[in-house]
């Protein structure tokens, strides 16, 4: 049993018929607490499992608040939590201000907080990787104050993706890097700033490589084995365990439904759609199915279907997979929106993916857009990249490199195969050859993608998704299985 207290302070809150949760510490002294409801307000999707908080999916974790100046976590990972690069990385956040960021590289491992000033104070322990890389327990939160859960939020959101909405490669510094979990950060994604402009709850289900009808795949084969509903029912996935059990097996209780469930796949069923009108139509039907899904575990929720910030080739087909549930169902609780295709000038993650800028911009146009359709107020919060100039120093190394690929592309286009991958967004722009997806899984275990001048505004934009890959999905099934 972790709610431990010393023995005085316990006596006392039983006589004053008290919980631990509502216990006080003495002079200070710090207090153990169990990660219960009683005692912490859940972040997304979590399984308390008698003695420990377990959670994988992006930017999950726990919250709380407490009067005092230092509060302490302990977390225990699974076995593939423990590294300094590939392992869980955790933010802790303190009065909405990001206090420390840590790569678990010990099992377990105790991280002490410091506030300074004997106030309230809000803590939250969230997990800024992906899920398939590791699953994490909160095993034990102490503090010299009582601690108590944080109020729920007057909206919920739900959002459902790929790599995009697991804040892939957000931190590294050009799309030359590659994948790896520590530059990976869920609270720089278009989903939670999303949340932060509505003040809003959230949960983020999504998978690297991860798609409706089929995950990327580079040998023009269904990849039927990572497909987002899979798992959807699940509390989350990972590819390490924990005393013989895996996240996996825990089902997800929906017994509370988000007011909102946001969709964004289809970036890596383009690598297998490719165009071909057979492949579209059975994507179709299974963004149907899903949509069904969601609706089975959602009854009550609006749905909001989403595509086109890597890439817009799938977006009128989830526009049909839209109007068949629609026609089909006669449920009208359900909408689409196409975002934006990134572009250089506000720079590049790892493998081709977007930077915190780019996720800014998708993010208020997805509140303008809930703003229309539902009448949500968004909150006077600035969401857009603290340190300016490192974006802009980012996006002149990319558009640098990017030169320098276009240059290679225009003189090696006599000899090369193109391929025609036009966005919707871009499709009149679409005049300079671009490099088939196939070839650039054949040469690297990076993403690549073609890169469209558009004439009319004079930014370069990372176009169609089948020319723009997640490797996740390529590089960590080689790791870990």
């Amino acid at each position: 049993m972790k709610a431990r207290i010393i023995a005085a302070v316990c006596s006392a809150a039983v006589a004053l018929g008290c919980g631990l949760s509502q216990s006080v510490s003495a002079d200070g002294e710090m207090v153990s607490y169990e990660p219960t409801t009683e005692n912490v307000k859940t972040l997304g999707r979590t399984y308390y499992n008698g003695e420990s908080l377990w959670f994988s999916l992006t930017a999950s974790g726990a919250e709380y608040q407490f009067t005092g100046t230092t509060t302490a976590i302990t977390i225990t990972g699974d076995g593939n939590a423990i590294s300094a690069t590939e392992g869980a990385r955790i933010g802790f956040f303190a009065d909405g201000k990001k206090v420390d960021d840590v790569m678990l590289t010990e099992k377990p491992q105790k991280i002490t907080l410091d506030l300074g000033e004997d106030k309230l104070h809000t803590v939250s322990v969230v997990k800024l990787s992906e899920s398939a890389n590791s699953s994490v327990l909160i095993d034990e939160i102490e503090a010299d104050g009582a601690i108590s859960p944080t109020e729920s939020k007057s909206h919920s959101i739900e959002f459902i993706g790929d790599s995009i909405t697991c804040g892939y490669g957000v931190d590294g510094k050009s799309m030359n890097d590659h994948f790896l979990t520590s530059t990976e950060d869920g609270t720089k994604t278009y989903a939670y700033k999303t949340a932060q402009l509505f003040d809003s709850d959230y949960s983020m289900v999504s998978y690297s490589g991860y798609g409706v009808l089929s995950g990327y795949t580079s040998n023009d084969k269904i990849n039927s084995n990572s497909i987002v509903s899979k798992y959807y029912d699940k509390v989350g996935f990972s590819w390490g365990w924990i005393d013989g059990k895996n996240i996996s097996q825990v089902d997800w209780d929906f017994s509370s439904s988000p007011e909102l469930v946001v969709v964004n796949l289809g970036t890596n069923d383009a690598s297998y759609t490719k165009g071909k009108a057979d492949r579209i139509e059975a994507f179709t039907a299974e963004y149907v199915d899903l949509i069904k899904l969601i609706r089975e575990k959602n009854p009550n929720s609006e749905i909001l279907c989403t595509l086109g910030i890597m890439g817009q080739d799938l977006y009128p087909a989830i526009e049909d997979a839209v109007k068949q549930y629609v026609d089909e169902t006669g449920d009208t609780k359900i909408n689409s929106l196409k975002f934006d295709v990134q572009n250089l000038e506000d720079g590049l993650g790892s493998d081709w993916h977007p930077s915190e800028k780019t996720h800014a911009k998708a993010a208020h146009k997805l509140a303008d857009k809930i703003t229309e359709l539902y009448g949500w107020s968004v909150n006077d919060v600035d969401i857009d990249p603290i340190d300016s100039s490192s974006e802009e120093d980012t996006s002149s190394e990319n558009s640098s490199d990017a030169s320098s690929d276009e240059n290679s592309e225009t003189e090696n286009s006599s000899s090369e195969a193109t391929t025609d991958t036009s966005s919707a967004a871009n499709s009149s722009a679409n005049s300079s050859a671009t490099s088939s997806a196939s070839s650039s899984a054949a040469s690297s275990s990076s993403a690549s993608g073609n890169k469209d001048a558009s004439p009319q505004t004079g930014v370069t934009a990372v176009a169609s998704a089948a020319a723009i890959f997640f490797a996740a999905s390529a590089i960590v099934s080689k790791k870990k299985k």
